[in-house]
């Protein structure tokens, strides 16, 4: 998983391209979950992704179904911590 987090090794889904291609190559409705790189240079998974999953702006939406299974529920680092901060705010 921390090789996962790190860029290296990420999980691949079926039917994407191995390499990931860059966000400007992209078509709609093509998986947003990154790969590897950083920056400009991010490559992403590229798998299709269905138009009636496809829902922008909402957590994973942009993801195909195998990228959004493997995140569901963890969030990001800021996200988990939200909780904390709103004790702390009360």
């Amino acid at each position: 998983m921390l090789d996962m987090i790190a860029g290296r090794d990420a999980p691949l889904a079926a039917g994407s391209n191995g390499m990931g291609r860059l966000l400007a190559d992209l078509d709609t409705h093509q998986c947003r979950f990154p790969l590897r790189g950083e920056g400009v240079a991010t490559r992403f998974c590229a798998a299709q992704v269905s138009e009636s999953e496809w829902l922008p702006g909402a957590p994973g939406r942009c993801y195909c179904r195998f990228h959004r299974r493997l995140t569901e529920g963890r969030g990001t680092e800021v996200e988990r911590g939200a909780p904390r901060v709103l004790e702390r705010l009360a």
